[in-house]
């Protein structure tokens, strides 16, 4: 049935703001990490208003397409946990101080985001419609932003009641979420096992953080050998489970269309999260993985240009050359970091250049593997342009 003009106005303008909101995430990004505080401040307000813009005057939940609507709901949550981060690691880099609520306000926010995205997922591969935005996920994206602005702003003595207020918002969202898609015996389907390891490495990403910054130093130098060594194997598990999952998935055969976009969003949270700590403790430069995250977050937007077209785009070699890259050359550096190899003759002058130079090489990698996206995804752009 043809869409009416008026709703399909609705639409194109729904689909424009929530773009647009997403893009303001990137200057606040970069307001945090150059410490324009009121600026990044002022662009948490535009993010805001937007927000209450699509979900009050334009209803985008109302009008939009079902794969479209989620994946630019994907898109918003990923910048956002980016943002939350990015707050995290810049408190560790200016105080000194491990912020420990906000930690858990982070683990939250990816849990929340995580789950709301698988469960969104089996319900439209079940031709079923996803439920409006609920008040208490509005409630609690609200509470977020404020949230944000607020330790942006080094607002103590309101850091602690809005961190609350946020987490428990997000819990009463997910709660109210979760019972509506367990109320219907049809989605009670279990996870396959591939898919299964692939959310381990989503869920234990937030841990690494802990570990890494165990001692509340900045300088991982000073953390302590054991958990240096946590560190190593924790990482060492993410690219095992890397392989296992895709591995065991045709093994098994239980390729699916959620593994398929799940897996490489894995990575990206698992190694995005890495090179953050990376930033903290100097041993990756910030426009190194602003350039990263920008290969990253252009690509994600490819893949939401081709789900809207009802296409899948699967991982390329690149990108899983890639990957490969970027897990070697964050273990090179973990085991460079070790006391025993700091304890070897000579290697102290190998040392001052080797995680730049790692670091660095990944960064080439990964640009090039955006572009051969790109140019094999011609055809989609063509669409759109």
């Amino acid at each position: 049935m043809p869409l009416s003009e008026h709703v399909l106005n609705m639409r194109i303008r729904g689909r424009f703001w929530r773009i647009f909101r997403a893009v303001i995430f990137i200057p606040i990004i970069f307001c945090i990490w150059t410490t324009h505080n009121y600026s990044a401040a002022m662009f948490i307000l535009i993010a805001l208003i937007l927000s209450w813009l699509n979900n009050y005057q334009l209803k985008v939940q109302e009008t939009e397409e079902p794969y479209y609507q989620l994946w630019l709901n994907v898109i918003e949550g990923v910048l956002s946990f980016t943002v939350m981060t990015s707050i995290l690691v810049r408190k560790l880099i200016k105080d000194g101080d491990f912020e420990k609520l906000l930690a858990i306000g982070c683990v939250c926010l990816l849990v929340r985001f995580v789950a709301h995205t698988l469960l969104s997922l089996s319900v439209l591969r079940e031709g079923k419609t996803l439920p409006g935005r609920h008040s208490w996920s509005k409630f609690s994206n609200i509470a977020i932003n404020v949230t944000m602005a607020v330790y942006v702003l080094d607002l103590e003595r309101y850091m602690q009641i809005c961190m609350v207020a946020s987490i428990l918002l997000m819990a009463a969202s997910s709660i109210a979420f979760i019972y509506w898609f367990y109320r219907d015996p049809a989605h009670r389907k279990p996870l396959s096992i591939a898919s299964q390891l692939t959310m381990t490495r989503i869920v234990l990403t937030p841990f690494f953080l802990w570990v890494f910054f165990y001692d509340n130093d900045l300088n991982y130098s000073n953390n302590h050998i054991i958990f240096k060594i946590l560190a190593l194997v924790m990482i060492l598990g993410f690219m095992l489970t890397d392989y296992l999952d895709g591995h065991l998935a045709r093994k098994m055969g239980e390729v699916s269309t959620l593994g398929k976009y799940l897996d490489p969003f894995s990575d990206k949270i698992s190694n995005m999260t890495v090179f953050l700590c990376f930033i903290a403790t100097g041993y990756a430069s910030v426009w190194m993985v602003a350039l990263i995250y920008f290969r990253e977050a252009s690509v994600e937007t490819l893949r939401t240009l081709a789900a809207s077209e009802n296409v899948i785009m699967p991982a390329r070699r690149s990108g899983k050359w890639k990957t490969a890259i970027q897990g070697i050359g964050i273990v090179i550096i973990l085991v460079g970091a070790l006391d025993p190899i700091q304890a070897i003759p000579g290697f102290t002058s190998i040392w001052e250049v080797l995680p730049t130079a790692v670091m660095g090489t990944i960064t080439f990698v990964t640009l090039l593997s955006g572009v051969d996206y790109f140019i094999a995804s011609k055809h989609i752009l063509q669409k759109f342009v």
